[in-house]
């Protein structure tokens, strides 16, 4: 018998960082492309391809890929060129996301350094292939996956828990469950869950595309008719996790709340790397129980939903067996939506489990269905007739037909399963006010004025009620670097016109440069939140690709 699972102790997601094909940076720019069904695969670009020329020639290159991946602000994270030119981008990545997902939390990482542990899934190394033969001082930490973690732990001085895990494509959700379970365990009381994604040799495309899962066409239908196989994505995701306990007494905004999270394997299947149906049903059936849910509060699914002609049906006879909603399910005429968001980025892979659960709770947060991207007519391998189970072809208001949580599945080709069951955030309390003023802090002269002018951009879509909550995580919920502006302003427009003026280098009264030591004008408790969405440090990129591919 399987061991029986305790009741989940719940967490928070209070931060969230995010870079995806199709010019996704935030979380904002995700949703955009999800609820709009955009497909964001395409060609390979050229730095990936250059690099290694002829040797692509043979294989499928289509792709979900990411803008100038190797561009990395190594000043920043201090460190010296040939170090970051060492480092795999994938572990360069990191770095910037976790800490874009440090600063939609409003937590600056100094803050919660000897408690915070860092888990991160990584399966590639692509970028071996392009160092050279002759190792250098740099090369074995900059490569390695248990380094990933290590070197966002190091450049954050983040003291907890801090490890790589490899389960294939189910290791970034994997890596959400261990953080909650630490969390749980008290052995952190800040978790960063993330995960990552980059195609940068021909290599592992060969490799995988001998096992016949790829597209031969290049597009990626989950559940569709003509789904034939999946392509290969890039991306890397961050979520900030803490026990929503602490979460509410800190006065965090909590974008989410995973309710339980629970892992298993696959055990014996026909083949080592088929999935087994009995044991994603067991999976999902184990955690609602353990929550004291049931199906039919599950009102939206984010499928695995590879799009291969093996997979899509068995994962849907998993979902229809342990989610179903209709009548034979105990819940009269509810619905479950069903999508997956490998229809608009392709198969992530490291990197999928976190990408689902940051769509799950984008479409928590707006109560609204996206839809399938590119989904026609279902496989008909696949029988929804009389489960409840909808794939949306069109945005749906999340009313009261469906259930009023959202859950994620995340399968590993190595047979390890991830789940976990999300709710929405408790209703927020009252902001407090009012607001002196707000700080702007970069590392660069260059910097700082790029982010006064995000700022500008985001106080010009800003009502005067949100002021107070834009200055205070401007103020309190980012680190404060070496240039340091403070604009006195009471509102938005007075705050817009200063941040104008800075975003172009020009002078004026409401602006005053700060000493690295001179203290802030607003000192508040910390125990007074009041947390908005606030842009994130805008990377200066000295590390660029010609830089790398010189090593080629």
């Amino acid at each position: 018998m399987p061991p029986t699972s305790p009741r989940p102790t719940r967490v928070a997601v209070v931060g969230a960082g995010i870079r995806a094909p199709g010019g996704v940076t935030d979380t904002e720019s995700y949703w955009a492309a999800v609820v709009g069904a955009r497909v964001l695969t395409g060609d390979m670009p050229a730095d990936r391809r250059d690099a290694f020329g002829a040797e692509w020639d043979d294989l499928v290159t289509r792709g979900g890929y990411l803008d100038r991946p190797f561009d990395f602000d190594a000043r920043f994270f201090d460190m010296s060129p040939r170090e970051a030119r060492t480092a795999d981008p994938q572990h360069r990545l990191l770095l910037e996301v976790v800490w874009e997902a440090f600063e939609d939390a409003a937590i600056p990482p100094h803050t919660v350094a000897e408690s915070a542990g860092v888990f991160v899934g990584v399966t590639g190394q692509d970028y071996r292939r392009w160092l050279p033969a002759e190792p250098n001082s740099y090369t074995t930490v900059g490569n390695g996956h248990s380094f990933s973690a290590g070197r966002i732990a190091h450049a954050l001085g983040l003291q907890g828990p801090a490890f790589a895990l490899d389960t294939a494509c189910s290791s970034s959700l994997v890596a959400v469950h261990t953080a909650c379970r630490a969390l749980a365990a008290g052995d952190c009381d800040v978790a960063v869950a993330s995960g990552v994604n980059l195609i940068l040799s021909p290599h592992t495309t060969r490799e995988v595309g001998k096992t016949g899962a790829l597209s031969p066409d290049g597009s990626s239908r989950p559940f569709d008719a003509a789904a034939n196989g999946f392509v290969r994505g890039e991306a890397c995701g961050a979520v900030i996790l803490k026990r929503l306990d602490d979460a509410l007494r800190d006065r965090d905004r909590i974008r989410a709340v995973i309710d339980g999270s629970a892992i298993n394997q696959d055990g014996r299947s026909a083949t080592f790397t088929a999935p087994n149906v009995e044991a994603q049903t067991r999976l999902i059936a184990s955690l609602l129980a353990a929550t004291g849910l049931t199906g039919a509060d599950i009102g939206y699914h984010e499928a695995h939903g590879t799009g291969t002609p093996l997979g899509d049906p068995i994962e849907m006879a998993a979902i229809t067996a342990a989610l179903r909603p209709g009548p034979d399910g105990g819940a009269g005429d509810r619905t479950l939506y069903v999508g997956s968001v490998k229809a608009n980025v392709g198969h992530t892979e490291s990197a999928a489990g976190v990408l689902g659960l940051i769509k799950a709770l984008l479409c928590l947060e707006r109560r609204v269905i996206p839809p399938q991207a590119g989904f026609a007519v279902l496989n008909p391998r696949i029988d929804l007739s009389g489960t409840g189970v909808v794939i949306p072809a069109a945005p749906r208001v999340w009313g009261a037909e469906a259930g009023d949580r959202a859950s994620v599945c995340s399968y590993g080709m190595s047979g390890t399963n991830a789940y976990a069951v999300l709710s929405a955030a408790p209703p927020a309390e009252p902001a407090a006010g009012p607001a002196p003023g707000f700080m702007v802090s970069a590392r660069t002269p260059a910097a700082l004025e790029e982010l006064a002018g995000r700022y500008r951009k985001h106080l010009a879509e800003l009502g005067e009620p949100g002021y107070p909550a834009f200055a205070y995580t401007a103020t309190h919920g980012r680190t404060r670097q070496r240039r340091t502006a403070w604009v006195e302003a009471g509102g938005v427009a007075s705050a817009r016109e200063a941040a104008d003026a800075l975003a172009g280098g020009r002078e004026h009264p409401r602006v005053r440069f700060l000493g690295e030591s001179e203290p802030l004008p607003w000192e508040t408790s910390g125990a007074v939140r009041n947390v908005a969405t606030v842009p994130a440090y805008p990377w200066q990129h000295v590390t660029h690709v010609a830089d790398v591919k010189e090593r080629r």
